[in-house]
């Protein structure tokens, strides 16, 4: 269990890292994407399984399924292979919110609640959080094909 709570501390240190680089740019590309009230991403995400790619260095891939009862679970692995997340992926679980247009999560083990601002458009989604610009992005897709 230790093991599991350092690597997902490093995976959020690496994600913070990663926004500072990529904060500039994503203020620029913001206007394309529409910005969806709570009850819509309600609608959308409950359900629904989120699998991306997070903007940090280096990058890693998750999958992660939000299940009507506020409850998350998924898995990532670090760097560029998408395929193999259910695999080789680590796996990981916690409770989840939506405050306004933000996707909140409290993970296992960690204390503090992290929020990214979600946005939707078709089956694409892109978090981004408001100090460091846009920090992940990727497909919804719709119940838990993974299996997570």
């Amino acid at each position: 269990m230790m093991i599991l709570l350092n690597v997902r501390r490093k995976a959020f240190l690496l994600l913070a890292c990663g926004m500072l680089v990529l904060g500039g740019a994503a203020k620029a590309q913001e206007d394309n994407w529409p910005t969806s009230s709570e009850e819509d991403l309600r609608k959308i995400i409950t359900g629904a399984t989120l699998t991306g790619e997070v903007k940090a260095e280096p990058p890693f891939n998750f999958s992660e399924f939000l299940a009507s009862d506020g409850k998350s679970r998924g898995k990532m692995i670090e760097c560029c292979k998408p395929e193999q997340v259910v695999s080789n992926g680590m796996s990981y679980a916690g409770e989840w919110t939506l405050e306004k247009d933000n996707l909140c999560v409290t993970y296992e083990g960690e204390a503090d609640k992290i929020c990214w601002r979600l946005q939707v458009k078709g089956d694409r989604f892109r978090m981004t959080d408001q100090k460091f610009g846009r920090v992940g992005e990727g497909q919804i897709r719709a119940g838990n094909p993974d299996n997570l």
